[in-house]
């Protein structure tokens, strides 16, 4: 009797042991799948199954496809749904600012050289007025090169030669650069040429006409190339007054009004890719941040499952009236 008694009080002393380490393994446990058993005053016993979340799974399903490892851990997270817009958005604006990119890189190089324009240059010299008509391209390579020998021989001892103009003879995508970017390649555009280099009176190129050399304006510097070009006369200017006619330096806005309007589509061009870069490199982040999200939040599903009752539930109990069991089954909706 002793014997019995004393095997029944250590059984008794090892069920809650036991008990507490079934509810530890089936919260954090190791097996595929558990089955827990909960009693509550006015209801039956109630059967859960719960399959725990691999976090390392959540997060190779999001860090693939934004969206996807929140839908594996918790379907009804808000997460699941916001991520993948934020991924859609961020592709559309990829596609869209790429595409603008480009129709305004078309525009830009269209606008140079693939244009051909017709105006009217008009000028007043010494009281009366001349104009003349040209067709062409804005950006014109004889004209730049015409410009060019005439710089090369001004000085002999400066740095204007053959390799320090390397302008590409075909429309490359360094020679749109080249035109917009740097000075030395000003003597091309149309509208430069006609007021810097061509007598306005009979239409001749002026430049090498010694009678023209002052319009040139030169620099003095303390390196072996001493002289160096900084800014030009209008000819009718310099035709008016040689000594109070003012210098204009290539790059400001009134030497060529159509260089700096092409300098401005270039950029507004650059920008559209740029938008494309910073887009792109917000999808990259929406992967990170939502393959990093999935894993906290399959986490937090596996530690607090029992404790987030889903908001409606069924429940089934008994009651006794009159002496007599009654089944009875309750809808709960959590509100």
């Amino acid at each position: 009797m002793k014997k019995t008694i004393i095997i029944l009080l250590c059984l008794g002393l090892l069920c809650p042991v036991l008990a507490k380490k079934s509810d530890d393994d089936w919260i954090f446990g190791t097996g595929s799948k558990e089955t827990s058993e909960q009693t509550s005053e006015g209801d039956d016993i109630i059967k859960i199954n719960f399959q725990k979340k691999d976090a390392r799974l959540a997060m190779l399903f999001s860090a693939v496809l934004p969206g996807a490892g929140q839908f594996y851990a918790k379907k009804s997270s808000v997460a699941t749904w916001v991520f993948p817009i934020i991924e859609a958005g961020l592709i559309g604006g990829i596609i869209y600012f790429n595409m603008q990119g480009n129709s305004r890189t078309e525009d830009f190089e269209k606008y140079a050289t693939e244009e051909t324009i017709s105006t009217t240059f008009n000028y007043t010299v010494n009281g009366i007025d001349y104009s003349i008509d040209y067709t062409g391209p804005r950006y014109n390579r004889t004209f730049q090169a015409r410009t060019e020998v005439v710089l090369r021989d001004v000085y002999p001892n400066d740095i204007y030669d053959k390799d320090f103009f390397r302008l590409d003879g075909t429309n490359t995508q360094h020679f749109y650069e080249d035109i917009g970017k740097y000075n030395k390649y000003v003597f091309g555009w149309a509208d430069w040429y006609h007021n810097f280099a061509v007598d306005p009176r009979d239409g001749s190129f002026a430049f090498d006409n010694e009678a023209f050399m002052d319009a040139w304006m030169w620099a003095n510097t303390q390196d072996e190339h001493s002289s160096i070009w900084t800014a030009n006369k209008r000819i009718a200017d310099f035709i008016n007054d040689p000594n109070s006619a003012q210098h204009i330096a290539p790059g400001s806005a009134i030497a060529s009004p159509t260089r700096q309007h092409y300098i401005q589509m270039r950029k507004d061009a650059n920008a559209s890719y740029k938008n494309g870069r910073i887009a792109t490199l917000g999808l990259a982040f929406n992967h990170i941040a939502s393959a990093i999200h999935a894993t906290l939040l399959t986490s937090k599903v596996n530690k607090t499952y029992l404790t987030e009752a889903p908001p409606v539930q069924f429940k089934y109990y008994t009651s006794v009236r009159e002496g007599k069991l009654h089944p009875t089954v309750n809808l709960v909706w959590n509100f």
